[in-house]
């Protein structure tokens, strides 16, 4: 659900399972723009990484989280991510920029 909500905002019609999901991204490096590529792969990253950490929340604490809760964990996540990175020329948007353009927060 995580995948699906935040890749179909980028991109038409993302797969559903994350093994489709991985060859989706690298064959839309060819057809679209390498800044909605990044920001795909970056979605993709953090999507594992938040699904990998609820993972092993419930298996060592017992302890398991909402839906509601891991997007906006996922969403802070991304923004801290993107806001790290420096500035492209001063022509281009930064990946941030892309990420609101493409997403509105809850």
């Amino acid at each position: 659900a995580l995948w699906l909500k935040f890749g179909s905002n980028i991109l038409p019609n993302p797969p559903e399972d994350l093994h489709s999901a991985a060859a989706w991204i690298a064959s839309s490096s060819r057809v679209f723009c390498s800044k909605q590529v990044i920001l795909l792969e970056f979605f993709f990253q953090s999507i594992i990484y938040i699904i990998w950490r609820e993972r092993n929340s419930r298996i060592f604490t017992s302890v398991s989280s909402s839906s509601s809760v891991l997007h906006l964990a996922l969403d802070r996540l991304l923004r801290d991510r993107l806001l790290s990175f420096p500035a492209p020329s001063p022509a281009g948007p930064l990946l941030l920029q892309l990420y609101f353009a493409f997403y509105r927060p809850p």
